[in-house]
């Protein structure tokens, strides 16, 4: 079982954790994210590989009744939600105008396939080992397709987490390193190009180099995190904020349905 929730510090008031506390990002004076019209490239076509067929399906309809309609915070910590954003890609790829029905027709072809959100719910549910079986019948549909030898294809692949090898096993992400390097373009989508650094996945390191960001999923959890890592902030100021309210029970910190005493994190 994940730690439990503490109520986010101690008498004083909740503190930025210490962690963070050196990699505060302060924000320009002027904010200029947005990418200006003329810098916008068309998106291009693609077509979805939905290699699992059924246990695809039954991995989605198995992450939404464990939300049960209740948002990502109300039902798992923010260390695990914010990556949490493959399932919904896919999602709403499924309905983009540059969809193609046929892959011959398609200038990408995207694995479709939430891994992560599979991750999650095989630890939550204590039904790892279904989310290793399914990460290995991927690996075969992917070598078994032709478009995967196909050095004209190129593929994507929504895989938010930083930690590709945990999410997906060794062999996997291996495949995905190897067809990149000798075959064609495999394009990793993740929230952070900095993954290579961490842990053991400088294997990958050409995976992250050219990978295609994508945000984290943002919940107030995560923003009254950030709140409490500003520049200045201390414990008196958050307290003041009401910030010192308990962060939100979590299914993690009751009893989870199927799940044992010696439950880990997707996260390792």
């Amino acid at each position: 079982m994940a730690p439990r929730h503490s109520p986010g510090g101690d008498q004083a008031g909740p503190r930025c954790p210490k962690r963070l506390a050196g990699n505060v990002f302060e924000p320009p004076s002027v904010l200029d994210w947005r990418v200006r019209e003329r810098d916008i490239r068309p998106s291009p076509s693609f077509f979805l590989h939905r290699l699992l067929g059924a246990g695809e399906d039954a991995v989605r309809a198995d992450f939404t009744a464990l939300l049960a309609g209740r948002s990502f915070e109300a039902v798992l910590p923010n260390v695990w939600s914010q990556y949490l954003s493959d399932m919904r890609l896919l999602d709403a790829l499924a309905q983009h105008s540059e969809r193609r029905r046929a892959a011959s027709e398609a200038e990408w072809q995207v694995v479709d396939c939430a891994a992560y959100t599979s991750r999650v719910l095989g630890s939550v549910t204590n039904r790892t080992e279904a989310h290793h079986e399914r990460m290995q019948a991927l690996l075969g549909a992917l070598l078994a397709n032709p478009l995967w030898s196909d050095r004209r294809a190129k593929w994507l692949f929504i895989q938010p987490h930083y930690d590709l090898r945990g999410t997906v096993g060794r062999k996997l992400a291996e495949a995905l390193v190897q067809r990149n390097a000798q075959i064609g373009p495999v394009i990793l989508a993740t929230v952070d190009r900095d993954g290579a650094h961490i842990g053991s996945q400088m294997p990958y390191f050409d995976l992250y180099r050219r990978a295609v960001m994508v945000p984290h999923v943002a919940t107030p959890e995560l923003a009254r995190t950030a709140r409490l890592c500003l520049p200045g902030s201390c414990a008196a100021d958050a307290s003041r904020r009401g910030d010192a309210s308990p962060s939100p029970r979590t299914i993690l910190d009751g009893p989870v349905p199927k799940a044992s005493p010696a439950h880990r994190s997707p996260l390792g």
